[in-house]
């Protein structure tokens, strides 16, 4: 059985890093193909066809750097490879690949009447740029009975936009060796965000928390990201010097053990990775309670805010001075992760489905 993953481009995220740990299964029988849309370029890609090649995944790239070009182009390269190495499945990943395949399907579908489809759906808000593309292509996935959730929370936004429930497959991943992160500053509380500079994932929110502690001796910050607001987090917070900016942090997940916590003040997510990965590194993670990143942790987390309140998450890392509760805190997201979020069971729930509908 070949089975191909679609992806945006061969880079750092979270829907990329789920398409390479599915695809690292070493089930007898099944082939895997990793393809990318538009064309990643820079250190993070490098080493993600570095991990694909160590990994024997076969892998396939685009020569399209722009989105809307890639995307319009992309039935073209696609039939080629269909072609050549004729999939069973075809497993899709983040809007741009949906489109892409979408496209492709209505071009060329005659000439492959038995290809199989399975769709991940990682957010729980899609096509807000491409609302009435996005009707089309839902009901594509609809028809074949595609749809794969993430999360309760990606589930439930799906039925209550498209009138359907997908089933629930949680993102799985591996623990991975820790290293010592050299710019941490010691005798501080060390606090990390990571992830794109975007409103989904709280920018505003992030910057008002941090300024209540600009120059804070106990605390230092570290954020990591690149996106949109960019500018406005370099103009808000470079004046405090508590405060670390980066772009990126080549294989951040093997570094995230060094730092205290980790911050996402989120307004929405699929299902957040980057909990899970703290989780599995021991670091405790500060959260807003929104759908796809509640799902991260235990219910009766203690290190969360409702409705995204600056206020509370003040409060709330005021208090992480005196907290005498760290080690259990750590311990209780580790037991949590590792029971609800590994990759094996991820691996083999999908390997399940493609056994079923091929």
């Amino acid at each position: 059985m070949r089975v191909f993953h679609v992806i945006t481009h061969f880079d750092v995220g979270g829907a990329e890093r789920v398409a390479v740990n599915i695809a690292k299964s070493k089930t007898q029988g099944i082939e895997y193909h990793l393809v990318e849309v538009v064309r990643g370029e820079g250190e993070f890609s490098d080493a993600f066809i570095k991990e694909l090649g160590e990994s024997h995944i076969h892998y396939h790239r685009s020569c399209i750097k722009n989105n809307k070009v890639g995307i319009i182009c992309f039935p073209f390269l696609f039939i080629y490879l269909a072609l050549k190495w004729k999939p069973d499945v075809i497993h899709t990943h983040t809007e741009i690949p949906d489109l892409g395949i979408y496209l492709w399907h209505r071009m060329f579908r005659w000439l492959f009447p038995h290809i199989k489809y399975v769709r991940t759906i990682h957010n729980t808000e899609l096509w807000n740029r491409w609302p009435g593309i996005g009707d089309r292509v839902e009901r594509f996935f609809k028809l074949k009975h595609a749809n794969i959730a993430i999360s309760e929370s990606t589930q439930t936004c799906y039925k209550n936009n498209y009138e359907e429930s997908p089933p629930i497959i949680f993102n799985g991943l591996q623990k991975v060796l820790q290293k010592p992160f050299e710019n941490i500053v010691k005798n501080k509380i060390n606090i990390l965000f990571a992830g794109r500079l975007e409103y989904q994932k709280g920018i505003d929110q992030l910057i008002a928390v941090i300024t209540a502690f600009g120059n804070n001796a106990k605390y230092h910050f570290h954020v990591v990201g690149n996106g949109s607001m960019k500018e406005k987090v370099s103009q808000s917070l470079s004046v405090f010097d508590n405060v670390s900016l980066y772009d990126k942090i080549f294989g951040l997940n093997h570094y995230i053990g060094s730092f205290d916590y980790l911050f996402m003040p989120s307004n929405h997510e699929g299902l957040a990775l980057m909990p899970i990965e703290a989780s599995l590194a021991h670091t405790p993670s500060i959260i807003n309670k929104c759908p796809g990143l509640k799902d991260t942790l235990p219910d009766y987390w203690p290190l969360k805010v409702e409705n995204n309140n600056v206020d509370d998450f003040i409060k709330l890392i005021l208090a992480l001075e005196h907290n005498n509760h760290y080690k259990k805190y750590a311990d209780m997201a580790y037991a949590f992760a590792k029971e609800n979020f590994s990759i094996e069971k991820m691996q083999h729930d999908y390997e399940n489905i493609y056994m079923r509908i091929v």
